[in-house]
Formats: structure tokens, C-alpha cells, sequence
């Protein structure tokens, strides 16, 4: 068997490794079942007790191939015009996040981890980074600012007079 038999060999090795986990995962998200991450587990924040051999690089492709294809195919559907409108994406979005958690969990990663945050923070630069909830506010006019500016520093030497003549009458 030449090098060029072991390699090849060795590549079919992978890809039907990879080919069956990625096999399994679907059955899993298929099954629905939603937010493996569940608030009344007194170890939930425990990461080593339940995740203490993560595969963070499978981890990083199976997001990437799965969930991110997924939310990519799903915005691309939704069209550039509504990826600001919440109501349109919360759907793939919550099913991107569900998706994570399930992948995190068949490898054995804790949930949230740095490789889901990088994958989430580049979903939110390529589709969200235009997005705002705020209108752009303009300047106000140069005289508008030049009266409230100019206003009280002119006031305050006429109060400055008043109060002296004031306190002069007296005495």
C-alpha cells in the first residue's frame, strides 16, 4: 500500500466518520428537543462535571456546516430587506441558537463557549451589524447653538450687575 493509498484511505476514514456524526446530529434536531441547557439542574453552571472533554475544533466545523448553513440558507430566503426585522428573523435565529446547544452538547461542550460566541458574534458583523433601533439624529442649526450657547453667558453679567445694585440700595 503506497502513501497515496494511506492517505486516501485514511481521508474515506474521515469523511464516513464525519458523514455518520453529522448523521446523528440531524436525527437529533430532528427530535425537537429544545434548550439542553436547563435552569433547574443544580450543575448546569458546573462545567467540568458534565463537560469535561470537549472537541472544540469538530465542534467549530459541525456549527459551521449545520447550524450556520442552515441560518445562512434561511436569511438568504428572508432577503437582505428584512434581516433587521425581528419579527422575521427571530425564528431562524432561536432555531441557530437551539442548534448550537444541541451540537454542544453531542460533543460533549459546554454551553455558551468560546467557539459558539466567535460564531455568533460573526453572524451578528455579516447580518446585523447595519441594524438599528435608533434614527440617526442631525445636528441642530449653527444659530440654534450659537443663541443657547451665547444666551446664558451674556445673561450672567446682567445678574451679576442686578444683585450689586441690589445689595448697594440696602446699605
Amino acid at each position: 500500500m503506497t502513501q497515496d493509498d494511506r492517505t486516501a484511505s485514511g481521508d474515506k476514514s474521515l469523511r464516513v466518520q464525519t458523514e455518520n456524526t453529522q448523521k446523528e446530529l440531524n436525527v437529533s434536531l430532528s427530535k425537537e428537543t429544545y434548550n439542553v441547557t436547563y435552569e433547574d439542574k443544580e450543575d448546569f453552571q458546573n462545567q467540568d462535571s458534565r463537560y469535561s472533554l470537549c472537541y472544540e475544533e469538530q465542534l467549530k466545523n459541525y456549527t459551521q456546516d449545520i447550524c450556520y448553513v442552515s441560518f445562512n440558507n434561511n436569511m438568504s430566503a428572508l432577503g437582505k430587506d428584512n434581516w433587521c426585522n425581528m419579527e422575521m428573523v427571530i425564528r431562524s435565529y432561536n432555531k441557530l441558537t437551539e442548534c448550537m446547544e444541541i451540537v454542544s452538547s453531542y460533543l460533549k461542550c459546554y454551553y455558551p463557549n468560546r467557539v459558539v460566541e466567535q460564531l455568533f458574534v460573526r453572524i451578528h458583523q455579516q447580518y446585523f451589524s447595519f441594524c438599528s433601533d435608533e434614527e440617526d439624529l442631525s445636528d441642530a442649526p449653527a444659530g440654534v447653538v450659537l443663541v443657547a450657547t451665547l444666551l446664558p453667558i451674556l445673561l450672567i453679567p446682567l445678574i451679576v450687575y442686578i444683585v450689586v445694585w441690589k445689595s448697594s440700595l440696602r446699605d
